[in-house]
């Protein structure tokens, strides 16, 4: 007697995922910045053929996800959202504490999230987003003597980084990490700066994702993981 089994099949994608999925690509495609319009309700839906129901799903997910702001009134529509509008975002929905968290337990959970992110990475990576991350490398060799331009750039490595995988869930959060350490990192007083060390560090775990998965990327992550500025211990 023969044996049947079966794989469940995927769970159908609403046609407000999909509009919302083909918003926040082209947001990312496009390197679209924070404040940036890209229309009102109405327009998205003449756009998209759908019901005004489906965009106002479409916009609700995007909003969740801290990816766009519904602005109303004369001259509102839907932007891109703005870093505070993430950060408020994060703490509504996933009770991030703004006042008795150290830089270090925002990196800590940033550093959790780095392995996935990477491995995402390493499987969707062009070698045009290969160019572009080697390109952000060489801003930072060009601030090794200046600390605070080197970790600028750094934070925009990650955040090119993060635009590689189709987590959407993993992206915002990660991306709303990354500001929080950004914003914290302004104000320090750094004593000491390896940069030499963390650029290496660095460029290693960018060849290791253009090399794809496996024993080597998972080597850079781990040598990425320790990576801490100084003053934040």
């Amino acid at each position: 007697m023969a044996v049947h089994t079966s794989t469940p099949l995927p769970p159908r994608r609403s046609r407000a995922a999909l509009v919302a999925s083909e918003l926040e690509g082209e947001i990312q495609a496009q390197e679209r910045q924070a404040g940036d319009r890209i229309g009102t309700k109405d327009e998205l839906r003449e756009r998209f053929g759908v019901a005004v129901a489906t965009v106002n799903e479409a916009v609700r997910l995007l909003e969740t996800r801290g990816v766009v702001e519904a602005r109303p009134g004369p001259g509102g529509g839907i932007f891109v959202a703005r870093p505070a509008v993430r950060m408020a975002l994060m703490h509504t929905v996933v009770g991030f504490p703004s006042e008795n968290t150290s830089y270090r337990d925002y990196l800590v959970v940033r550093d959790a999230l780095e392995p996935r992110l990477c491995h995402d990475a390493a499987l969707a990576a062009t070698p045009e987003d290969i160019d572009a991350l080697e390109e952000i490398l060489e801003r930072m060799d060009a601030s090794l003597d200046e600390p605070l331009g080197y970790f600028a750039a750094n934070w925009e490595l990650h955040r090119r980084l993060a635009r590689l995988t189709s987590n959407a869930a993993l992206r915002s959060i990660y991306l709303t990490l990354v500001e929080y350490l950004e914003a914290m990192i302004e104000d320090a007083i750094i004593s000491a700066f390896d940069g030499p060390a963390s650029l290496a560090v660095h460029r290693e775990l960018i060849a290791a994702i253009a090399a794809g998965p496996g024993p080597r990327l998972d080597a850079a992550i781990a040598a990425h993981a320790p990576l801490r500025p100084a003053g934040f211990d």
